[in-house]
């Protein structure tokens, strides 16, 4: 989105073509989606009638996997943008949350390996819990 990312912004109009300050504004509001740069490749804002009721529709083509596409009719152009960023920002805030582990990394993994190995056996020598509330409750 800026001058070192990679990720290229192409505008395509249908049966109408994008002005130069369309695209500035949509651009703009496109730089919401930087923090998903890692993900990302390329971004297409194609237009249908830009200038009256406009349906635009934001395709994110991803590094890795199938593109995120939204879609939006309104009643001008800078606004179905500002919507189809915020939806397109909500997708891949999803996205991003399903690949990262919050708690550590490999955390799935390392909860499916304990629940299926067997109880590890207490050492003799080892106090249980059972045998120390035992003893204080016979003290």
């Amino acid at each position: 989105m800026t001058e070192h990312s990679e990720v290229r912004i192409e505008f395509k109009g249908r049966h109408d073509h994008i002005t130069e300050r369309m695209q500035e504004h949509a651009t703009k509001k496109l730089q919401r989606l930087a923090r998903y740069g890692d993900l990302l490749t390329r971004l297409e804002v194609v237009a249908d009638h830009a200038h009256e009721n406009p349906e635009v529709e934001l395709i994110v083509h991803m590094a890795k996997g199938a593109p995120h596409i939204a879609k939006e009719r309104g009643e001008s152009f800078s606004g179905t943008v500002d919507l189809l960023v915020d939806k397109m920002e909500a997708q891949l805030r999803r996205l991003k949350d399903k690949l990262t582990d919050h708690k550590f990394p490999g955390a799935k993994e390392e909860r499916a390996r304990l629940s299926d190995a067997p109880e590890a056996p207490v050492a003799a020598d080892e106090e249980t819990y059972e045998d120390a509330v035992r003893k204080t409750l016979d003290n």
